[in-house]
């Protein structure tokens, strides 16, 4: 008769990094949502760090609840909270930390965001994994929608996953 042996399957864990120019100190529904997703995936053994732009004078390296790691960079916010759009200036600190960090999977947060779109693209170039989360609401009614929409077609080209919490989106 032969024995029958378990198994044990070791459940893989991933180094995350969560980035969007919407963050801590700022509020709104965005930042909620990358806080309250990270706090569940460090609950589940994952590792996960946040990158976003410096506030005012909160720049480097800052720890939150449950070990949650937040990187502000020292960038130049050009508009509405977002930074300066070059896909040059982040490449330096944005691949040192995916490779200080030893991210698996880099997860963008919201279309405006221009810090996820090129923190995307950089990681993709990079051979991580990316995962989008459109948390916008815009259709084609003007200018910037329809730029944004551009823009989004060269940033989710290669993503691995795209989730969308709106039917607009």
């Amino acid at each position: 008769m032969q024995k029958k042996t378990k198994k044990k399957h070791k459940k893989l864990k991933h180094n995350i990094c969560m980035i969007s120019d919407f963050f801590y100190p700022s509020t709104g529904g965005v930042e909620s949502h990358i806080y309250q997703l990270s706090q569940c995936l460090i609950a589940l053994g994952h590792k996960v760090i946040v990158v976003t732009h410096s506030y005012g004078d909160r720049t480097g390296v800052r720890y939150m609840t449950s070990g949650l790691k937040v990187y502000y960079l020292p960038m130049v916010v050009c508009y509405n909270g977002v930074i300066l759009p070059t896909f040059f200036n982040t490449l330096p600190l944005m691949r040192n930390i995916f490779l200080r960090e030893r991210i698996t999977i880099v997860h963008g947060h919201s279309a405006f965001s221009a810090m996820a779109n090129e923190g995307i693209m950089h990681a993709r170039n990079m051979g991580i994994k990316t995962v989008f989360t459109d948390h916008s609401l815009f259709g084609f009614a003007d200018a910037s929608a329809i730029i944004t929409n551009k823009l989004l077609q060269f940033t989710l080209a290669d993503c691995n996953h795209v989730i969308c919490v709106s039917h607009t989106g």
